[in-house]
């Protein structure tokens, strides 16, 4: 599910570059001759915060059309080393920190983003508040590990680009806006695709079931998409709350600010 959004700022001022890692690696290691080390390059670099040691080492491995610049298993090791990356693929894993869980992983996706960086959420997490209040603390893309490495690939992609990506499991966020008419402009067909991408339906079975193209409902998905995107933008937190029927300060984070422990 891609959004248009208003680009993230390009870079980190006063931050040096670092070597791409070679695939696997994790930490920058000088490369030899003066080219690094990887055989597979791309422009498009990429850190990740991942409590899990085997996501951390197979990422690299998995995702090669990229360069990996760091790999680290709390935030606050990532921002110690500061590296220059495009996007930084973050786990929000329960049981990797101490205090309340939706108040941390909010404040690191915050302070990520005041950084200059772009966050794609990179998750098993599957509560919409959770993943909500991620996006509206400032991650440009969700992704779930469930979901295929052309998804995570596409979301990298569209995350350095500025362009919003999210889960189906948020579909059903946006479907509920719909049937509560905070997104009245949605054709008969375009609500029919929404239905449908938020009980996880794919794009090949709609297009089959609806007797058009893929490209058609994927051309018809992603102008429920920008239209969400704009929903996004025009409701607060609070606003989002009453929507989910939550209690208020569900999706608010009151707490001090702070870093996330490491």
């Amino acid at each position: 599910m891609q959004i248009d959004t208003t680009p993230a700022p390009a870079g980190r001022a006063g931050k040096p570059a670092l070597q791409a890692l070679p695939a696997g690696c994790s930490t920058p290691r000088p490369p030899a001759g003066g080219t690094a080390s990887c055989a597979t390059m791309s422009s498009l670099s990429v850190a990740v915060v991942d409590p899990y040691t085997v996501a951390r080492t197979a990422l690299p491995l998995l995702l090669s059309e990229f360069r990996f610049v760091g790999l680290y298993r709390t935030s606050a090791e990532l921002h110690a080393a500061a590296p220059d990356a495009d996007v930084v693929l973050l786990e929000i894993a329960r049981g990797q920190i101490d205090r309340s869980p939706f108040l941390a992983w909010t404040v690191a996706v915050r302070e990520l983003t005041a950084a200059g960086y772009r966050v794609c959420i990179h998750t098993s997490e599957r509560s919409r508040v959770v993943l909500l209040g991620c996006l509206t603390a400032g991650a440009t893309a969700i992704v779930h590990k469930a979901d295929s490495l052309d998804d995570l690939g596409a979301a990298v992609r569209a995350a350095a680009a500025g362009r919003m990506t999210v889960t189906t499991l948020l579909a059903g966020l946006a479907e509920l806006a719909q049937r509560q008419h905070a997104m009245p402009s949605l054709t008969e067909r375009q609500r029919m695709i929404l239905s449908a991408r938020a009980r996880g339906e794919k794009f090949d079975s709609i297009a089959r079931r609806l007797f058009i193209s893929r490209k058609v409902a994927e051309e018809h998905w992603a102008l429920v998409a920008r239209k969400f995107a704009g929903f996004l933008r025009d409701h607060s937190p609070a606003d989002l709350e009453r929507l989910l029927g939550l209690e208020p300060g569900d999706l608010v984070d009151r707490s001090p600010a702070g870093s996330l422990a490491g």
